[in-house]
């Protein structure tokens, strides 16, 4: 009989669901276009808006998203993981799958102190800000341009400094005990529910694609958006133990409070309780994921402020 210590299991979370968590609308006029900074003023961004967000922007607008450049939309070629190790190519214009049109631009934003969002391709350049690898915007003139603005993701990254999480499972028993009867009778095909707690050192560094646990703070203060996202618990991990099968319960979650923990020469600590929205699977595998692979997809942006940004250096 095996033992398995809590160092062989982990938590993956996904910062949105496999579809597009709720948008909002809102307006980029030509002045919330900054140049100098290469970054957008999109109105309510602070507070629904996290780095490294990968954010979707659309319009029904005659004009398209005339603040991106033509050369970023395109058909988009990805990896796609299925089980265990198999990638396979593909490419579509509905980036992903997600049923985005030509008129729809998808990136990962690097989110200032302000909520002016710097575009980038990929989620480690996004966390970095790294200048080299962000997405030119251009400048345009005449009316504002009606955007709507959803948040999606495409990959599990690893939250970082967790020391415990518990997670519970319950069914509800359905009462089907009728007036003759003598005993009471319950059918167990009742409905599933999940609730659980995740407990970590408090962190605002992120590591690579390592999130830090602080992006659970920030996930329950998303005003418009909600706050769900896909989690992966994992009992026990290949990647951690090398001669151990990946099993881990999938689902999804909304996170219903978090509480901070602070004491003199204490580690701060945070504590997350979430419950289930959707299916919950125990799997032995790999969660399926997304890579983005190509340079020339469009992106979706999922943050706005609706005035010209000040700063002058950035």
């Amino acid at each position: 009989m095996a033992f398995y210590l809590g160092n062989h299991g982990n938590i993956r979370l996904r910062r949105g669901t496999a579809s597009e968590l709720g948008g909002f609308n809102t307006t980029v006029s030509p002045d919330d276009i900054n140049t100098a900074l290469n970054r957008i003023g999109v109105e309510d961004s602070v507070d629904n808006l996290v780095t490294g967000d990968r954010v979707v922007f659309s319009t029904t607008d005659n004009r398209r998203l005339d603040f991106i450049p033509d050369t970023n939309f395109g058909t988009l070629d990805f990896l796609v993981t299925q089980g265990d190790d198999q990638l396979i190519t593909q490419s579509d214009n509905s980036f992903y799958n997600n049923g985005l049109t030509p008129d729809d631009f998808s990136a990962f934003v690097n989110v200032n102190a302000v909520g002016g969002l710097r575009l980038f391709r990929d989620f480690t350049s996004s966390i970095n800000n790294e200048r080299s690898a962000e997405i030119v915007i251009d400048p345009f003139t005449n009316e504002p341009i009606d955007v709507n603005l959803a948040v999606l993701d495409t990959r599990y990254n690893v939250l970082g400094n967790v020391f415990r999480y518990e997670f519970n499972t319950s069914r509800d028993a359905i009462d089907t005990t009728v007036l003759s009867d003598k005993y009471k009778q319950q059918y167990n095909a009742g409905l599933l529910s999940g609730s659980g707690r995740i407990e970590c050192a408090f962190d605002y560094t992120t590591r690579e694609t390592e999130e830090a646990s602080i992006i659970m703070l920030q996930t329950i203060q998303r005003l418009d958006l909600g706050c769900a996202f896909d989690l992966a618990l994992y009992l026990t991990d290949k990647d951690i133990v090398p001669d151990v099968d990946n099993i881990f319960y999938l689902t999804t979650g909304i996170t219903t409070s978090t509480g901070i923990s602070v004491e003199a020469n204490g580690i701060v600590s945070c504590t997350i309780d979430f419950v289930t929205t959707g299916q919950i699977r125990l799997v032995i595998g790999k969660p399926d994921d997304y890579i983005l692979k190509a340079d020339d997809g469009r992106v979706v942006l999922d943050q706005s402020l609706n005035f010209l940004l000040q700063e002058v250096t950035d």
